[in-house]
């Protein structure tokens, strides 16, 4: 699986947005998986306090970069890079972790198995299917674990549009929304297997 993503870095306004959701704190450790050029690290740590920030990054140019801008901003003490694929990574650690990459099938079952109890993810666009966000602020989606599953897709639907809502209208919705970034074949595969007929 090639989970190496787009050259896409947030604002520091939508990197202020994700911290406030997850309700990040002096108590978090804040992992950045597929970090960039580690933005999301330097304000996690410099404007939200957190403990410690771990940027991810697979591609080898970033996470070099990553690191130098971590090194020059002075918080090489509290952030660190790694350059690896953060689904071989110890994510054991982390109360925060946010990714903006496309849901995979072995995303949910990983995550349940790595992450420990209380751990907010924050997803970009949509929040794992068939997991019911625990918190919203469009585009960003917030799940703490335990995973709150369930096996119907209006249910689901209507978590993801924040209104009732019926699977049907959220694949027009995705379909029609330029702003939404999605795998249909995946997606489909998804929702057929986490919810049955769709």
């Amino acid at each position: 699986m090639n989970r190496l993503g787009p050259e896409d870095y947030q604002s520091n306004r939508h990197i202020r947005k994700i911290m406030r959701l997850a309700q990040a704190s002096k108590r978090d450790v804040f992992f950045d998986l597929g970090c960039g050029m580690g933005k999301l690290c330097v304000v996690a740590v410099k404007e939200f306090g957190v403990r410690k920030a771990v940027g991810i990054e697979m591609h080898r140019g970033r996470a070099s970069k990553a690191a130098r801008f971590v090194r020059d901003q002075g918080l090489s003490d509290r952030i660190e890079i790694w350059n690896e694929d953060y689904m071989e990574s110890d994510l054991g650690e982390a109360t925060i972790l946010y990714c903006g990459h496309n849901e995979t099938e072995e995303d949910v079952p990983h995550f349940e198995d790595v992450l420990g109890r209380g751990s907010r993810f924050v997803s970009l666009f949509l929040p794992f299917v068939g997991v019911v966000p625990d918190a919203v602020d469009y585009p960003f989606y917030v799940m703490k674990l335990p995973f709150k599953k369930t096996d119907d897709g209006s249910r689901w639907a209507s978590a993801v549009l924040t209104k009732k809502a019926k699977v049907e209208e959220l694949y027009r919705e995705l379909d029609t929304d330029r702003e939404y970034r999605y795998d249909k074949r995946l997606m489909g595969r998804l929702m057929k297997d986490r919810f049955g007929s769709v």
